[in-house]
């Protein structure tokens, strides 16, 4: 069997910039995706309580 050689981390995130591991030993694109759906529930929760009052008048 052939030894693999060892690849560029920096050539391989110049071509495809989602390679690598974000701050939490995630990937950086599941990190993000995690923010994203963090931020929407809490838009989500701030919108519902606006439609509570609106009901509530």
């Amino acid at each position: 069997m052939a030894e693999e050689a060892p690849y560029d981390v920096e050539e391989l995130r110049t071509r495809f910039p989602w390679v690598g591991l974000g701050p939490d030993g995630e990937t950086e694109l599941s990190s993000t995706y995690r923010e994203i759906m963090a931020q929407t529930r809490v838009s989500r929760e701030i919108v519902d309580a606006i439609d509570e009052i609106r009901r509530a008048e």
